[in-house]
């Protein structure tokens, strides 16, 4: 019996955050050749060579937080279309910020080089704000500690919770020199991790909304499907698959704040306990796995271990 496959899966869509240049190592050579083929249609469009970031980017001068989220799509696009063709389909799939519009590309509601547009404009429509802006994960605290950190380190509407991932792992967005007082007084109560993360942008709170008509105009330009699956939205924890439906999401994802452990748990309520994540890497799986100890993850490592064999 096929172990890979399970119609009753929900895809996890990873966000921006991570680096895929130590990962490139899983992909055997027909993957690579594919990678590069994809490689060459965002250089076509985007103008970046994504091929040489990911090979040599030590040799490069370039903006390498955008090439990773350039990586990320792309692999994670290429990630998905493996699973599909090994016969593993989602009953309905969730993106976690930016992974919302992987999903949507997976799904065939935007297309890929819709997808690459809106990941630039999203990159460059903060930047006029950049500077004082920031983000930061605490790990060992929960919702009501967190909340009490902030009221505790800095002045009101300075930093807002961004999602909270699990009962103890929250992500913060705002002022980036108060996001790090935050995290000093959360290091000092004992918090098991607390950091910044690599970004610029205060993503998923008020400070994400400034600017945002450039991003907003680009979605009314950009053709949108229903799309062929369900998408769980991180903000409801309702269904979405309409065209107008997902364009409000593409819109929210930018400034409200996320619940990404509410929408697991939906998730379950609904009977699918089974997770696929849709990443090089695996940190849904670990922020995921802490909601619910019951569930189970696939992660791509896992999946081609599992291929190997069959």
């Amino acid at each position: 019996m096929n172990k890979l496959i399970n119609p009753q899966r929900a895809f996890l869509f990873q966000g921006v955050g991570a680096d895929y240049r130590d990962c490139l190592g899983m992909f055997e050579k027909e993957r690579l050749d594919i990678l590069k083929q994809y490689c060459s249609i965002v250089k076509d469009e985007t103008g970046l060579d994504l091929l040489a970031y990911l090979f040599q980017s030590r040799e490069m001068e370039c903006d390498g937080l955008f090439y990773d989220w350039i990586a990320i799509y792309t692999c994670d696009y290429m990630v998905y279309q493996d699973y599909v063709d090994a016969g593993i389909r989602p009953a309905m799939m969730v993106g976690y910020s930016m992974g919302l519009i992987t999903a949507m590309a997976c799904g065939q509601s935007i297309t890929f080089l819709d997808g690459l547009r809106m990941l630039r404009t999203i990159y460059e429509y903060p930047k006029g704000y950049a500077d004082e802006c920031g983000m930061g994960v605490i790990v060992g605290k929960t919702y009501d500690e967190v909340c009490d950190l902030i009221a505790k380190g800095t002045k009101e509407n300075d930093v807002f919770i961004a999602s909270e991932n699990n009962e103890s792992c929250l992500v913060l967005s705002g002022v980036k020199s108060s996001i790090e007082q935050v995290l000093r007084i959360a290091e000092q109560e004992g918090a098991i991790k607390a950091t910044v993360i690599n970004t610029p942008y205060g993503f998923h709170s008020p400070y994400a909304a400034r600017g945002i008509k450039a991003f907003i105009d680009l979605v009314d330009e950009t053709f949108i499907r229903d799309g062929e699956t369900p998408i769980v939205s991180v903000f409801t924890q309702t269904v979405i698959q309409n065209a107008s439906d997902l364009r409000d999401e593409l819109i929210k994802n930018m400034a409200s704040p996320m619940n990404w452990k509410a929408a697991i748990q939906q998730i379950g309520d609904w009977g699918v306990e089974s997770f696929v994540e849709v990443s090089l890497a695996d940190s849904l799986t670990k922020i995921s796995r802490m909601i619910n100890l019951n569930y189970k993850f696939l992660t791509y490592k896992k999946f081609l271990r599992l291929q190997s064999t069959q």
